[in-house]
């Protein structure tokens, strides 16, 4: 079973920060957070059977709550949020990639 860690550590790959000097653990968990809730609006059917249930964040141990196949989507956003607080300028083309394969992956 994934884990929010696992969203975290593949946004972690495009990021370049393996050894977590750059960004911390709790900051991409947060753009997790911001991007299942934003999966949610999206994709209003992700939470079948919890329609009205507000979205708690998830802690890194937690599960990830959508599908196997949306743990790479999560990462791509969190990828997109990171590269966008790290230098809004420099990274901006990589960003809009990186959003833009969310927002397609969320669509389907």
């Amino acid at each position: 079973m994934a884990t929010m860690q696992d969203v975290v550590d593949r946004a972690r790959i495009p990021l370049n920060d393996a050894d977590k000097d750059r960004i911390s653990d709790d900051v991409l968990l947060g753009y997790a957070n911001s991007g299942i809730a934003r999966a949610y609006e999206i994709r209003p059917d992700l939470k079948f059977g919890a329609y009205g249930t507000a979205f708690s964040p998830l802690a890194l141990s937690d599960a990830f709550p959508l599908s196997y196949g949306k743990l790479q989507t999560i990462a791509d956003y969190v990828t997109f949020r990171a590269e966008t607080a790290d230098d809004e300028h420099v990274n901006s083309n990589r960003a809009i990639a990186f959003n833009a394969l969310f927002e397609k992956a969320m669509a389907t």
